[in-house]
């Protein structure tokens, strides 16, 4: 080995031996917290939700209290003989629909005469009507239930992407900690070839022979692979620190091991059965969508009935007050109106009546073909149903295979740190008494930090597998919060 081989070797040895995580870290915390606040799609789910929240306030206005204010059209006339005039009908509407669809209106016929300076009106209406059997009371109540269910799965769908984001943070820091494992790998196997080459020197082999060459290739190929390892640490740590909203440079005199993080807080795993069946998200949903559907389809009415009540003031075809009254009703494809206006303060009871029809053929036609439809649409719906409940049953199933995994693994790695510490500790006094070589103890050293980055992938996996968890529910007590 010439000697800038072994200059070399000896940085890298020096380099890579720090293994102590430093204390002088960004806190797990502060890089999470950076991580969430720069993720861009977490910023436009936000913005959904606020959104959402303004949608259902306008709905809640359009399907309240409506009203409109209308000049009506507006005639300006100039003529000689009968000089000028202006003609307007002013108007007002107003409609409650989730009230049986309240109605009530106001209207008149003006005209002013500027040459006799006089004014008249005709035709002064004032009406309320109101749905006795409709569609549109519960179509509003349809409307704002949709709003609110927006409103909620905006709120869950940003509770589940922070939740994501969160799993692609420690993803990301599992991914460095497993760098860290291969680097602490590679050291191991360098360990192991440097004393086989260490024997075969104290052996007396020739170092033109082929089996002196081969072992200081391996040591020097273990060289290299860390140095790959480390390079390619660096370039992850500084991606990830920058994810998280911190600029990180990076000179080749840094310990990159104190850039890892490394205050992992230890969770105890949750339960997938501690969270009620019903919460499931897809279960929920599909139980949803199921019941607003059923509603839709009830709201359909083969039979319609609505009245209205109003008084007139000198009405043009009576040419008195009168009292006006109308029913209107739809009948399958048949639409009915039927009114009458009484005159008022007149000798000449002459009253007034108004009657209207119209019929759509096919109407009669499509309405069993929807009826099918509805009824196989209705069993789609149960079907999402079952399978909802078979993706809990077989996501219960999966997760309490995953936690058996995890605590085996935890039991496992922390035995084998226990069992390395302990010979660490004798490997350091037996080296300190000669009896053991440098590469020896050093080898017991690398095997317990080995195990100290699993011990933290371990808990890293923990945190994941209760986000998995978490992401699968859904919170009702969420809905509610809308509700109030």
């Amino acid at each position: 080995m010439n000697k800038f081989r072994a200059i070399f070797f000896w940085f890298i040895i020096s380099f890579v031996s720090q293994f102590s995580f430093s204390q002088e870290q960004y806190p797990i915390e502060t890089l999470l917290t950076g991580y969430l606040e720069h993720d861009i799609e977490l910023k436009k789910l936000l913005l959904n939700s606020k959104k959402s929240k303004l949608e259902l306030e306008q709905t809640k206005i359009e399907q309240g209290f409506d009203i409109t204010l209308s000049t009506g059209t507006m005639t300006f006339y100039s003529g000689k003989e009968n000089g000028s005039s202006i003609n307007f009908k002013p108007s007002i509407n107003a409609k409650i629909p989730s009230v049986k669809n309240m109605t009530a209106s106001a209207s008149v016929d003006y005209n002013v005469n500027k040459v006799d300076k006089t004014s008249s009106f005709e035709d002064g209406k004032i009406s309320f009507g109101i749905d006795l059997i409709s569609k549109e009371e519960a179509l509003s109540k349809i409307s704002i239930e949709k709003s609110k269910r927006a409103v909620i799965e905006a709120e869950w769908k940003l509770q589940h992407a922070a939740l994501s984001v969160e799993r692609k943070f420690y993803t990301e820091l599992q991914s460095i900690l497993n760098l860290t494992n291969n680097i602490l790998t590679y050291r191991q196997d360098y360990y192991t070839d440097k004393l086989n080459f260490e024997k075969l020197k104290v052996q007396g082999y020739s170092s033109t022979s082929s089996t002196y060459r081969i072992a200081e290739m391996k040591v020097s190929t273990g060289l290299h692979n860390i140095e790959v390892a480390l390079h390619n640490l660096k370039r992850d740590i500084i991606i990830f620190y920058n994810r998280c909203g911190i600029s990180l440079e990076i000179d080749e005199q840094s310990d990159l091991m104190t850039l890892v993080p490394d205050q992992i807080i230890e969770v105890e795993p949750i339960n997938f059965n501690d969270f009620d069946k019903e919460n499931f998200s897809s279960l929920e949903n599909a139980r949803w969508v199921c019941d607003i559907n059923q509603v839709q389809r009830k709201v359909e009415k083969f039979f319609t009935l609505g009245v209205n009540a109003g008084y007139t003031f000198k009405n043009s075809y009576t040419q008195s007050d009168t009292i006006d009254t109308s029913i209107l009703a739809t009948i399958g494809g048949v639409g009915l109106t039927a009114g009458v206006s009484l005159p008022v303060g007149v000798e000449d009871f002459s009253p007034a009546f108004t009657l209207s029809a119209n019929v759509n053929p096919n109407s009669f036609k499509t309405r069993e073909i929807k009826k099918q439809h509805d009824e196989l649409s209705y069993k789609q719906d149960l079907y999402d149903i079952e399978n909802a409940i078979q993706e809990y049953e077989t996501t219960q199933v999966a997760f309490e295979q995953e936690l058996i995994n995890l605590k085996w693994e935890k039991e496992t790695v922390k035995n084998n740190l226990d069992l390395y510490q302990k010979n660490e500790t004798d490997l350091k006094k037996y080296y300190s008494y000669g009896i053991v070589s440098e590469s020896e103890y050093l080898a017991a050293k690398n095997n317990r930090q080995l195990y100290e980055v699993k011990t933290k992938i371990n808990q890293l996996e923990f945190i994941l597998y209760n986000n998995d968890i978490r992401s699968k529910f859904v919170d009702l007590d969420d809905l509610n919060d809308i509700e109030k």
